[in-house]
């Protein structure tokens, strides 16, 4: 199986330990080779780009064209030590903030067939926001990779701090600040968003997943505990219910090999 992180040889570069080359593939085994269908020819926006591991993936996937907003630009400068290849030609970073960014999209009338949303949505506290904006864009396909709260049935939001001070953390709002307000959605708040605006919802089903594969992914596989990771995709629906409760929906990544 071919991957788009095997050319790593610097892990600490990308903040993902021991097993980091492992991690990123085994990730976008499952965050975007699910999706390749949507994404081969598409212009796609990801969120928060960090150093461009997404935007490159995405591009090793078949975009067409992929534009990443990042809010550090120390981040986008590692973009650099990526190969030059065709991949990398396609992909543009934007520094900024995402919600500035997607403000500016959306004035612009631009419009993207898929929108990636990976790691930033438990760092953020205005999630339906983000959402909205999101599927101002017009895209047929949203992908959300984040944290989510596991111990609730109900659509809640939970608020904590975090340090700002770490790269893989929420930026400060203010200059200075070393603390931020972040939160983190339920499962059930991401089916409801669904719900609500007219959006299937579509979870990945990580417990496909063989056992001896799952290093360096404990985050996905936490048991008993009230926040664990996870992927759910949201599709447009041309007719539905914004009241009607629906069933959480897994598919099977059907990973090769």
């Amino acid at each position: 199986m071919t991957h788009p992180f095997g050319f790593i040889s610097a892990l600490e570069a990308y903040d993902e330990g021991p097993n980091g080359a492992h991690r990123l593939n085994m990730r976008y085994d499952h965050i975007v080779r699910p999706f390749q269908a949507d994404i081969k020819g598409a212009r796609v926006l990801d969120l928060a780009s960090h150093d461009g591991r997404w935007p490159y993936a995405l591009a090793f996937a078949g975009a067409k064209e992929v534009v990443g907003i990042e809010g550090r630009q120390s981040l986008i400068d590692r973009f650099d030590e990526f190969p030059d290849d065709d991949h990398k030609a396609r992909v543009s970073l934007r520094q900024g903030d995402i919600f500035e960014g997607l403000e500016a999209l959306k004035a612009a009338g631009e419009m993207f067939d898929v929108v990636a949303i990976y790691g930033i949505y438990y760092h953020i506290t205005e999630h339906y926001r983000l959402m909205l904006l999101a599927q101002a864009l017009k895209p047929k396909l949203i992908i959300v990779d984040s944290e989510f709260i596991v111990s609730s049935d109900g659509p809640i939001v939970r608020f904590m701090r975090e340090e700002t001070g770490n790269d893989l953390n929420t930026s400060a709002r203010a200059e200075g600040r070393e603390v931020e307000l972040v939160a983190t959605p339920s499962m059930r708040f991401m089916d409801v968003v669904g719900e609500v605006t007219g959006h299937s919802t579509e979870w990945i089903d990580w417990e496909t997943l063989p056992k001896d594969k799952r290093e360096g992914l404990g985050d996905y596989y936490r048991k008993n505990a009230q926040r664990r990771r996870g992927t759910v995709a949201f599709r447009p629906l041309e007719d539905f219910d914004p009241r009607e409760k629906r069933p959480r929906v897994f598919i099977d990544p059907k990973l090769p090999g």
